[in-house]
């Protein structure tokens, strides 16, 4: 037993006379290193994780060779040299570079390596691991891969359906459609899009269709590390497609640990329709519904939920739909706002719940129908309550809840609900807008800012966002001069850049650019929006003759507006306005207290507060600075859409500014 026990001896010092062992322990340690900054560095750039895969396995089969290498070869100051043999001695020259320095700096880097994680700030993996929720799901736009282009609106359809139906999952959070929709044939990775949306799984599939047979590729992905939870393909008759969406959704929830209660297993396994040829009119209505905000797509998508309807007459979702865009085309004075309109919105609606009552679309198209048509507000928000009881992730509901309670000066419910729509979906216009509405009239002015600019981004052909902004800048900073810039912006990206015109005369007025104002004035093309305009900025030229003027036909086409319209509030108070620059002092002040008085119970809590800002300027120009004064700072208290500096910049005010009682609510200008 000697002579083997001897050999093994001799052959374990001449692995240590080669420095084998040595350049295993640099090797393992150089590989560790290099393998704990790959998964920092993946985490930073948002790479792969099969990066970091790859690399382990190449360092796996480079380790062999690097034992083969050091059995032959070491590296050494002066180059690549042969391996000593036992007995052999070396010079320090001659010695490699796997010497105790090299192994206590390679612990140094390890030590270092695995410290930063937990002490650097700059934490991306962690940070990113924790703010991914783990019950939000992305659901990106599947691929139509059908040999018909047409059958597009299929792939969007199905895209959106799977979203309703994770949508009555309460335990889950559902990134919204039109969240989603940017990422169509997106180049992103997924743990990009991920940490975008701070959702752990995103669901990704494609749809094949030929004739009435379907095919559908689904699979859910954990974005932090590509892990397949499940994945599924169906190859069904296309009317088989409510039984796949409702396996999907399930399937998601299962993956997920979400248990369904039995109201969600019962409202996954709804079929809205068996007339597949309905459901595809439905589809093509929903397309039109979400992408075209217009009258016509509004027209085109109740043209295509009529359809639906008439094909299968029990199809109770496409009437609650078709009620909605109805009682939509009559709320809009320049849509549709008829009689005809109306009973359609209410014939539809009735349908609807005759044939599905209890659906959280029924409760949602009475609300718009109370709200649009009625102008019933607690009749609304009853139904759009339960609407969202219902379905707790409809972002639309949410702020549809906002903007009446709102419009009622029920502030804290209003933001509750704004947020609420913002969060499901920051995405959507509306959304976004309204809830930097509330933060601009909570003086929160640095948020707003930031919400219209993330609306810009998203729409930048969209004119009113560059109003809004631009009144942001002004009245929340004072800077009339980079407002007008963002007006000027408007008018190049926006489809309709007249609709800028009012809100640029009101800047340039405020910046006290009268002549310009006064040709922003004559380019308006209501008559007597431009006579009111063109006298007012004649007024602050000095120009009385063309003041009195410009007044005087301006109040004669008022006074025939209001023959047709006694009620509407801004016709009295621009009438008290105009009169007012006329010299008319008993008269301006009827007209002024009537236009205040009649807009409390008609434009809402949000706006009602410019028709007191044009009451107390009739005051100040009439001499009544004490009333006007009494009234501005009762006004100026948040929430108020009139703010400190739309006061200071006010000419019709001036005589105001050093008014003991109103200069603290001022701002300081800058001299």
């Amino acid at each position: 037993m000697s002579e083997p026990s001897g050999a093994f001896t001799n052959f374990i010092q001449e692995l240590r006379n080669r420095r084998v062992f040595r350049v295993t322990a640099v090797y393992l340690g150089a590989g560790f290193a290099l393998l704990e900054a790959a998964d920092i560095v993946v985490a930073t750039y948002d790479l792969p994780s099969m990066v970091v895969r790859t690399f382990m396995i190449l360092l796996l089969i480079g380790f062999p060779l690097a034992i083969g290498l050091a059995w032959s070869f070491q590296f050494t100051p002066e180059g690549l040299r042969r391996s000593p043999r036992s007995g052999e001695k070396q010079t320090s020259n001659e010695k490699p570079f796997t010497g105790n320095p090299v192994i206590v700096l390679l612990l140094v880097v390890i030590i270092g390596l695995l410290v930063y994680p937990r002490f650097s700030s700059g934490d991306v993996s962690n940070r990113a691991t924790t703010a991914l929720d783990p019950k939000a799901v992305a659901v990106l736009p599947f691929t139509n891969f059908s040999a018909d282009e047409d059958d597009a609106f299929f792939a969007d359809g199905i895209h959106d359906d799977i979203l309703t139906q994770l949508s009555k999952i309460r335990d889950l959070r559902v990134i919204s459609r039109t969240t989603m929709s940017k990422y169509k044939e997106t180049k992103l990775a997924m743990g990009a899009i991920a940490e975008e949306l701070g959702a752990a799984n995103i669901l990704e599939g494609s749809v094949r269709r030929a004739g009435d047979q379907v095919r559908i590729v689904a699979q859910l992905i954990k974005a932090d590390s590509d892990e397949h939870l499940w994945a599924e393909t169906y190859d069904r008759a296309y009317a088989d497609i409510f039984s796949v969406q409702t396996d999907v959704a399930r399937s998601i929830a299962n993956a997920l640990q979400s248990t369904l209660s039995p109201e969600e297993e019962e409202q996954l396994a709804e079929v809205p329709t068996d007339n597949m040829e309905a459901y595809d009119y439905y589809l093509r209505g929903n397309q039109y519904w979400y992408t075209k905000t217009t009258k016509e797509g509004n027209l085109k998508a109740a043209a295509m939920y009529e359809r639906a309807v008439e094909l299968d007459p029990d199809f109770g979702l496409a009437y609650a739909r078709l009620s909605v865009v109805h009682s939509v085309l009559y709320q809009s004075p320049d849509w549709d706002p008829t009689e005809e309109r109306k009973q359609q919105a209410r014939r539809t609606l009735q349908k609807a719940i005759g044939l599905i009552p209890d659906h959280a679309e029924t409760h949602f198209a009475k609300g718009a129908y109370h709200e649009w048509c009625e102008k019933d507000m607690d009749a609304a928000v009853a139904e759009f309550e339960i609407a969202f009881k219902l379905r707790p992730n409809h972002a639309e509901t949410a702020n549809s809840l906002g903007q009446i309670y709102a419009e009622r000066g029920a502030w804290s419910e209003g933001r509750r609900y704004f947020r609420a729509a913002y969060e499901l979906e920051p995405d959507g216009l509306g959304n976004t807008t309204w809830w930097a509405g509330m933060n601009l009239i909570d003086w929160n002015f640095e948020k707003a800012e930031e919400l219209y600019r993330e609306a810009i981004q998203y729409f930048p052909e969209n004119e009113q966002l560059y109003r809004w902004l631009a009144d942001t800048r002004a009245y929340g900073s004072g800077d009339t001069e980079s407002a007008l810039k963002i007006l000027e912006d408007g008018q190049l990206n926006g489809e309709k850049p007249q609709r800028i015109y009012s809100d640029l005369f009101w800047i340039l007025i405020d910046h006290r650019d009268y002549k310009r104002a006064l040709e922003v004035a004559e380019g308006n093309q209501s008559p007597m929006y431009r006579l009111t305009m063109e006298a007012l900025s004649h007024y602050l030229l000095g120009d009385a003759e063309n003041s009195e003027l410009k007044a005087d036909s301006a109040l004669q086409r008022i006074e025939a507006r209001l023959k047709e319209a006694p009620e509407q509030s801004s016709l009295h108070s621009r009438k008290g306005l105009l009169l007012a620059i006329t010299g008319d002092k008993a008269n301006a002040i009827d007209s002024g207290a009537k236009g205040l008085a009649l807009s409390e119970g008609s434009v809402g809590a949000v706006f009602q507060p410019n028709y007191a800002l044009w009451y107390a300027e009739i005051l100040t120009l009439v001499g009544e600075e004490d009333r006007a004064v009494d009234l501005l700072i009762e006004t100026l208290q948040p929430p108020s859409i009139v703010t400190p500096w739309k006061v200071q910049l006010d000419p019709l005010l001036d005589a105001l500014k050093d008014h003991p009682r109103l200069k603290p609510h001022l701002p300081k200008m800058a001299i």
